[in-house]
């Protein structure tokens, strides 16, 4: 099998992480991005002969056929991310989350890379009272998880002995990033208690699963060695299901040894954000053996350290912020 992975959106938030993962690793790998937030993640790789750039946009059939040349598996990551950034963007959400992802997994079939890999999200649940695992009904509150459910079916409905799709319901994800972000629950509520010395809190009682990066990445490097296809599996850890205000306390525990220990968590009473919901995460830990070795202390920490050592200089410009897309970035040093 030919070891070069092509990762799309390599240069994104979780992009970056897995690519670094891969390289020790030792796979080759070959970046396809269209780098809308920047190519800060990605200028390490300029003179490195494992790594291979295309800068381009996955709705481009072109592009994203000569990106598949010479590769032995395809890990898609590119999409609109965030209700958010889909309520901003609404016509591109469906053309990059949906109808690029149908066109890329159909030219991995024909091109008979039977690896594919695909970035979905536990948002497809919405709301439920129960814990949910990968049979439970899906209950989507936002255009970004009905684009995701449309996806997954399409990819699945090529599934075969040949081509081996594997869905990916990713948790919400938390840590520090080369291309980083704070509009993510854990990186927001550390972010507001270094810049403003509290941490905010919107309602409160909703249920989120959490996974920090690291662990992410993990996760889709035991799925490309196992070598299991036609697959959906909840990407997280049950003891990573918190309320909201448990991962208000948990980024305060992670910051209380560097922050002097003087931020407040101020609670409101209005939840803006319908999802609320468990997620079970048995089946890959069944079936590949994957457990979480970070927590939202760990991280909390890692990135209040990296904003106090001014190596990110100002959390709130729009480039850490997937809505804005904007793509102007600090330099740093």
């Amino acid at each position: 099998m030919n070891s070069k992975i092509l990762v799309i959106g390599g240069g994104g938030y979780l992009g970056a992480v897995l690519v670094e993962r891969l390289l020790k690793e030792n796979y080759s790998v070959r970046i396809l991005d269209s780098f809308i937030y920047g190519k800060s993640a990605v200028e390490k790789y300029k003179i490195d002969s494992r790594v291979e750039i295309i800068e381009g946009d996955i709705r481009n059939i072109e592009t994203v056929n000569l990106s598949m040349t010479g590769i032995g598996s395809v890990i898609h990551l590119a999409a609109v991310v965030g209700d958010p950034a889909s309520k901003v963007r609404p016509e591109q959400t469906i053309e990059t989350n949906f109808l690029a992802s149908q066109a890329i997994a159909s030219a991995c079939k024909l091109k008979e890379i039977s690896t594919f890999i695909y970035a979905s999200t536990c948002s497809v649940y919405g709301v439920g009272s129960e814990i949910l695992d990968e049979n439970a009904p899906l209950n989507p509150v936002s255009l970004y998880a009905k684009t995701k459910i449309s996806s997954e079916e399409s990819i699945m409905s090529l599934a075969d002995s040949s081509f081996k799709p594997v869905i990916m319901r990713m948790s919400t994800l938390y840590g520090y990033s080369s291309r980083m972000r704070f509009d993510l629950v854990v990186n927001t509520m550390t972010m507001t208690a270094f810049t403003e010395g509290k941490i905010n809190v919107f309602g409160g009682n909703q249920w989120r699963p959490l996974l920090s990066l690291e662990d992410a990445a993990d996760a889709y490097l035991k799925v490309l060695k196992s070598g299991n296809g036609n697959k959906i599996y909840n990407v997280g850890s049950e003891e990573q299901n918190y309320t909201i205000s448990e991962v208000a306390e948990l980024v305060k525990q992670g910051i209380s040894g560097v922050s002097g220990n003087k931020i407040i968590i101020n609670t409101e009473g209005e939840n803006i954000d319908a999802r609320d919901y468990r997620v079970s995460f048995k089946k890959i830990q069944d079936e590949l053996g994957f457990n979480v070795n970070y927590t939202i202390p760990m991280a909390a920490k890692e990135i209040w350290q990296r904003l106090e050592s001014k190596e990110i200089k100002n959390p709130k410009q729009k480039a850490y912020y997937n809505h804005y897309f904007d793509s102007s970035e600090e330099l740093i040093g």
